[in-house]
């Protein structure tokens, strides 16, 4: 199945937003993300250091995902 993807209406139509799966692993205590569908390489994961680790744990936070326990 290929990732589920939308097309900007804006702009010069050069965007693609496309779908990803955020989640926090307690195991490594990293968030990951991953692009279902897109295979091998679509996968990323953030330790606390990272910015991205913000960013995507406020995501979580504001959608109702993020572990109590996570910190």
């Amino acid at each position: 199945m290929p990732p589920k993807t939308r097309l900007s209406s804006g702009g010069k139509g050069r965007t693609v937003y496309v779908e990803h799966g955020v989640w926090f692993d307690p195991g490594t205590r990293h968030i990951h993300v991953t692009i279902p569908g897109a295979g091998d390489g679509a996968h990323w994961s953030y330790g606390r250091s990272s910015p991205r680790y913000e960013t995507y744990k406020r995501i979580l936070q504001d959608s109702g995902r993020w572990p109590e326990d996570a910190g």
